[in-house]
């Protein structure tokens, strides 16, 4: 009977520590990502009104993290339409070049 209360405990106690953090970008990406206005529909993790955490993208394209620099980069630079995430669409980001968008897919998708 000892072993399985200090299991439960050992268990309960697991279950009480919090996630792990999502590391914040990189200084030089964080530019990026104010310059763009991306933190206004994007946070690091949990849901926002408007568009799908870094975390949740990253655990979408979890399983071919290669394929989809290509794709998301382009969504960053010529938006996407709401069908993807949600009611809202993502506007095109006019003032990011092709290499700072795919830079900032690839951190997204390093979470």
């Amino acid at each position: 009977m000892r072993t399985r209360t200090t299991a439960l405990f050992v268990l309960a106690a697991g279950l009480a520590l919090p996630a792990a953090a999502v590391s914040p970008p990189p200084a030089e990406l964080a530019g990026v990502l104010k310059a763009n206005n991306c933190t206004t529909c994007h946070l690091l993790s949990g849901r926002t009104v408007v568009g799908p955490a870094y975390s949740e993208i990253a655990a979408r394209y979890a399983d071919d993290k290669a394929a989809a620099v290509p794709v998301l980069a382009e969504r960053v630079l010529k938006g996407s339409d709401a069908k993807i995430w949600g009611q809202a669409p993502m506007p095109p980001s006019a003032k990011i070049n092709a290499a700072e968008a795919e830079a900032v897919v690839k951190w997204i998708l390093g979470l």
